[in-house]
């Protein structure tokens, strides 16, 4: 088994080193905050004194932090990984980062000899403890063989969706579409709850809702096949209806009034009479 580094140790890190650490990998770890540390240490983990001492170590280096400018300065400052990585190392960063900074870091891996995958993950904080992450793999594919059996340890999947930066567009494009559907959500529950409705029963039918009409458009969405089966200009008119109803109560509701708008410029490009999962299309 290879040697592995493990630097970032939050919510989701912590549960993915001790995963590591399960399935037996010789395991060196680093966080900004040594406390996080502890844990995995005391289950066998070596605690590394900063990112370069480390990257000495080991023959496969794995970032997952905040954000561009922490993946920076970890593994391309002046103390980072890389000035310190013996010839070889591989590094893989699955943090979730812009497609920019994930083809920076592979252009300064190559200048220098090292292998480098991108592999963000989905999921949350149970799935990093139990392997039961999806990882959406950017890189060489040859890259992601040789690492193929470490992701495992993390995962329940792995997808290669292209060259560098095209993970890091999925991950983004993932949680753009979660994030908008908890503020969705959200103001659906706050119409029915505006209008004194039982919220248990209202989240179990609007959550059925979500996963119902995603999986019913999944094929016309992939064929581009706007048949009518719910017609853009029926949804429209239900938004219409929708916000009527949250202005009677006077609820504010800024996500449904942007979507009704949207709407209604596809009518007006003559989409009204197609399905309402034409919506997707913006050709």
């Amino acid at each position: 088994m290879k040697k592995v580094g493990f630097i970032g140790l939050g919510l989701m890190g912590s549960g993915m080193a001790g995963r590591l650490l399960e399935q037996g990998y010789e395991l060196t770890v680093w966080n900004r905050n040594a406390s996080k540390a502890h844990p995995l240490v005391e289950k066998g983990a070596k605690l590394a004194e900063s990112p370069a001492d480390l990257a000495a170590q080991v023959e496969v280096v794995i970032t997952i932090v905040k954000d561009d400018a922490v993946v920076r300065e970890i593994l391309l400052g002046e103390k980072g990984a890389l000035q310190a990585a013996k010839p070889g190392t591989t590094f893989i960063d699955m943090s979730t980062v812009t497609p920019m900074m994930s083809r920076e870091l592979a252009a300064a891996c190559k200048e220098k000899g090292f292998p480098f995958l991108e592999a963000p993950v989905t999921g949350s904080k149970g799935a990093a403890a139990s392997g039961q992450l999806g990882i959406l793999a950017g890189g060489e594919e040859s890259t992601l063989e040789s690492v193929r059996d470490i992701l495992q340890a993390m995962s329940q999947s792995i997808t290669h969706i292209g060259p560098n930066g095209s993970g890091a567009i999925l991950k983004l494009a993932n949680n753009q579409l979660a994030g908008v559907l908890m503020v969705a959500l959200g103001e659906s529950l706050a119409l029915c709850d505006a209008a004194g409705l039982d919220r248990e029963m209202c989240i179990e039918t609007l959550v059925g809702a979500v996963s119902r009409v995603s999986g019913m458009k999944k094929p016309k969405i992939l064929n581009k096949d706007f048949s009518t089966e719910f017609a853009l200009d029926m949804i429209h008119k239900d938004l219409t209806q929708a916000l009527q109803a949250a202005n009677e109560l006077t609820l504010p509701m800024p996500l449904l009034a942007t979507a009704r708008e949207i709407y209604q410029q596809a009518r007006k490009d003559g989409k009204g009479g197609q399905d309402f999962s034409a919506i997707t299309q913006r050709d």
